[in-house]
This record gives C-alpha cells, sequence and structure tokens, in this order.
C-alpha cells in the first residue's frame, strides 16, 4: 500500500515538473518573441565568398538581414514597401529577404533608404542606399540661373542636365541610336549632365527623339524632340505647322467629299481657275488669267466615294518630309498605301511630290508632281494642279481627317 502511494506520489511530481517546465518554455518563446530586432549589416544573399557586405541593393536583389532576434521577425519594409521574405533560410541571426519593387516617386524621401524590420517586441530601422531602374522626370538646359530651364527639345552639341531618380553610373545614354561620350559625365544627388551627341547622321529612324538611358540595374526611354537649331529655323514658317502639324508631328487630310456626295467645308471637291491664280486667291500678275470656278458636285464629275488619306509628317533621323497617300476609290492598280516626300517652298507657296502620287479622284489630266498652294487653314486646304493641255487648274479641295 505504501508503495502504491509512493509511486502515485512520484507521477504527481513528475507531472508537476513537466507543467513547470513546459510553463518556462513556454514564457521564454515568448520573452523570444518580444525581442526586439536589430539589424546590423546587409550582405549579398549568395554562396561563400560571394556573400559580401554591401551598402547599396537594388528591387528584386535577395540579401541577407544580419543581426541579433530575427526569428522575432513579423514583417520588414524596404523604403515603406512590404518585402517577401524566407523562413526556411534564416535563423535568429540572419533573415533572408527579397527587395521589392518600389515606386520610387511615390516613396517619402525621408523613408526611401530605410530598411525596417516589424516585431512583436517593436521596430528596428537600417539606413542603406536602395535603387532601381532609372527614372527621368524632365531635361534642364545645363546653364546658370535663370538660364536652366526646363527644355521640350533638346539639340546636337548642347550640354543638358538629365533630373530623375538612379541616374547614377550610367553604362550607355543613347540618343535616337547614337551613343553619347560617357568621358566627362558629371552626377550629382539626382541629375547628370551630359552633352548631346554632335552627329546624327548615323541614327536609327526608328528611334527618332528617344533617349534610352541604361545602367547596370535596367533602363529607362525618355522621348523629347531631338532637333538641329537650323532645322528648327528652316521650318518655323507656319505654313510647315499648317500643313504637317510642325516637326515631329503629323496630319491627316483627305478630299472633302463623301460617299453621300457631301462637302463640309467647300462647295464641292473639285473647283476650276486660270494658271496664274496663286496663293491667297491673288492673281501672279495684274490682268492675268485668274478666273475661277467653284461649282458644287455635278454628275461628269468623279462619283461621290471615299477616297482615301493624304498624310503629312515632318519625322525621321535626320528630321525630314514625309508623305503617306492612302488611295482608294480609284481602278485597279492606283489604289493603295504610297510612301514618299514632298517639299514645302514657302516663297513661293508650292508643294513637290516625290515618290507618290497626291490624294485623288482619278482624273489624270493634270501634273500631279507640283501643286500651287492656294489657301491652307487649320483644317481645310485648296491645291491647284496645272491641266496638261489647257491653261487652268483643277482645285482639289482638302479638309482635316
Amino acid at each position: 500500500m505504501k508503495n502504491l502511494l509512493y509511486n502515485r506520489l512520484c507521477i504527481l511530481q513528475l507531472l508537476c515538473m513537466v507543467v513547470i517546465l513546459t510553463f518556462i518554455t513556454a514564457c521564454k518563446d515568448d520573452d523570444a518573441d518580444m525581442e526586439v530586432p536589430l539589424i546590423t549589416e546587409v550582405r549579398n544573399y549568395a554562396a561563400t565568398p560571394d556573400d559580401t557586405l554591401i551598402t547599396s541593393l537594388h528591387d528584386g536583389q535577395w540579401v541577407v538581414l544580419q543581426g541579433k532576434n530575427m526569428s522575432a521577425v513579423t514583417q520588414v519594409y524596404f523604403g515603406s514597401i512590404p518585402a517577401t521574405f524566407n523562413r526556411a533560410f534564416s535563423t535568429d541571426e540572419s533573415l533572408v529577404v527579397q527587395v521589392p519593387s518600389i515606386p520610387f516617386l511615390s516613396v517619402p524621401k525621408d523613408k526611401l533608404h530605410i530598411i525596417t524590420a516589424v516585431g512583436k517586441g517593436g521596430t528596428t530601422s537600417y539606413e542603406i542606399n536602395i535603387t532601381g531602374s532609372p527614372i527621368i522626370t524632365h531635361v534642364r538646359n545645363y546653364a546658370d540661373s535663370p538660364n536652366d530651364t526646363i527644355v521640350n527639345s533638346v539639340a546636337p552639341g548642347q550640354l543638358i542636365n538629365f533630373v530623375g531618380l538612379n541616374l547614377n553610373g550610367a553604362t550607355s545614354i543613347n540618343f535616337q541610336g547614337v551613343e553619347a561620350d560617357l568621358t566627362n559625365v558629371i552626377y550629382t544627388d539626382s541629375s547628370v549632365i551630359v552633352k548631346v551627341p554632335d552627329d546624327f547622321s548615323g541614327g536609327d529612324a526608328s528611334l527618332a527623339n528617344k533617349i534610352t538611358y541604361t545602367t547596370g540595374i535596367g533602363s529607362t526611354i525618355y522621348g523629347i524632340p531631338i532637333f538641329d537649331p537650323a532645322i528648327l529655323e528652316y521650318y518655323k514658317d507656319p505654313l510647315w505647322t499648317l500643313l504637317s502639324g510642325g516637326i515631329g508631328n503629323q496630319k491627316t487630310w483627305t478630299i472633302d467629299f463623301n460617299a453621300a456626295g457631301v462637302s463640309k467645308k467647300f462647295a464641292g471637291p473639285l473647283f476650276f481657275s486660270g494658271d496664274e491664280l496663286r496663293w491667297n486667291k491673288e492673281c501672279a500678275k495684274p490682268g492675268g488669267n485668274c478666273w475661277t470656278w467653284e461649282p458644287t458636285w455635278q454628275g461628269w464629275m468623279p462619283e461621290p466615294k471615299d477616297y482615301g488619306t493624304m498624310t503629312f509628317d515632318i519625322k525621321g533621323v535626320p528630321v525630314t518630309p514625309g508623305l503617306t497617300v492612302n488611295q482608294k476609290g480609284l481602278a485597279d492598280g492606283k489604289n493603295g498605301i504610297f510612301a514618299g516626300s514632298y517639299f514645302l517652298d514657302t516663297d513661293a507657296k508650292t508643294i513637290t511630290f516625290t515618290d507618290a502620287v497626291p490624294l485623288n479622284m482619278g482624273w489624270d489630266n493634270v501634273d500631279w508632281s507640283k501643286a500651287y498652294l492656294i489657301t491652307l487653314t487649320e483644317d481645310g486646304m485648296q491645291l491647284g494642279f496645272k491641266h496638261k493641255s489647257k491653261t487652268e487648274f483643277e482645285l482639289y479641295n482638302f479638309i482635316v481627317k
């Protein structure tokens, strides 16, 4: 009986000890969970010897946060953006974390370069340079104030200042296919001073007005017109803008006539005049051959239909005038999309066409290679083409598409 009682007492004591030890262990675990994490350094996540100490990191990179009480961490932020971390490869002294994609322009500057580790017991911060792909917000002329203005175009040989983020350490600055010389590039905290290449003769037309900025982390494309000042001067006449929309742009015209036989701006699609009628409907000489006839559409004229469009532009590398004619409604072999060029003589008020016939309604009794500009406004245009056998013009009336 005594032995039985003794055995029961032993078992009871053992159970009490188990409960006490379990309680103590739980308290210790709770205490550990309540410890404040501490980051002492950041290392590259790689096998030795590549697990080096790092002072700068970028979005998408895997790193190891070294310190104390890392097992207590519940969340990590880079520049206030939550990160992904891997517990399977972490210890109480280290935590494997991937730097998140950071919206640099929207993160406050005072938080951008801060790693924050959050635990149940508190929060710790660690400052380190956090970078990403380059971001260009605007371009300034490089000059003393007040001439260091924001620019809307750049020119060959010009010193400019890119302003943005993550611009340090450019490996390439490419202006529409032409590499800039990086030898004398100057970096500041948030800008880069560089010279635009002097010669664009080897440029890529598909990259017109595009700057590609590349670092070891990534690249960005920034669009801005790139013009030679001489070209800007050449195309400054308002007629270029009225006709084509100006440098870097395009403008599409159609004959003022539709399939229902309706003309919106002019009395009809086709007028007639003497062959000495010129700009603004003035005569080339006093008493010259400048009669005009402006009829509405009549049955003997080309029939009502969609005849297509004609697009003038000033683009490319180098900048040149281009013409695209989408001809419709004619006989077989004359329809299609045709690419060519044009030249606007702003003094003589004429347009010459190369490699493409201007938009027409199918009559071939005029010289299509040269048009006389009779009127040109923001939304309307009249072009006179000389008749091959008569001393008269056929005046085609166009409106903006």
